[in-house]
């Protein structure tokens, strides 16, 4: 019997900047049980900055909208103003919903829930990936 898998995306570099620390922990797990190398951070401020060190470095951005010490949406905002390229994923709570402008003006590429579902949270990532490697 033939073993038929999804192609694989490749192993990405991905910042992940959330407060709660277990929601931080559970992403951070989800992804490197996948191959992928994960940088964590609790406050905005703090990923901006990871973000301008190692622009290169990073292949993705996964943002709580309800950070501590700065909007969410105000540092996915900085991340494209700082690499147009590198895709950005808010992470939406249950009690924080952006308007649609608010959103759009952010820059982010894309939005998912809490909570996290393993297979949602993969597959966004690997539509992530893709949607850089295939625009030109």
């Amino acid at each position: 019997m033939k073993q038929v898998g999804r192609e694989r995306a490749k192993e990405a570099y991905i910042l992940v900047i959330v407060y709660e620390h277990i929601v931080r922990d559970i992403l951070a797990r989800i992804l490197t049980a996948k191959g992928h190398k994960v940088i964590t951070c609790s406050v905005g401020f703090d990923g901006i900055r990871k973000f301008e060190k190692g622009k290169r470095k990073f292949d993705l951005v996964m943002i709580d909208i309800g950070l501590p010490d700065v909007s969410g949406l105000g540092v996915a905002k900085k991340i494209k103003t700082i690499s147009q390229k590198t895709p950005v994923i808010l992470i939406r709570g249950w009690d924080k919903n952006p308007d649609a402008e608010e959103l759009k003006g952010s820059g982010a590429d894309f939005i998912m829930s809490k909570p996290f579902y393993m297979d949602k949270t993969l597959d966004l990532v690997e539509n992530a990936m893709a949607s850089v490697h295939h625009s030109g």
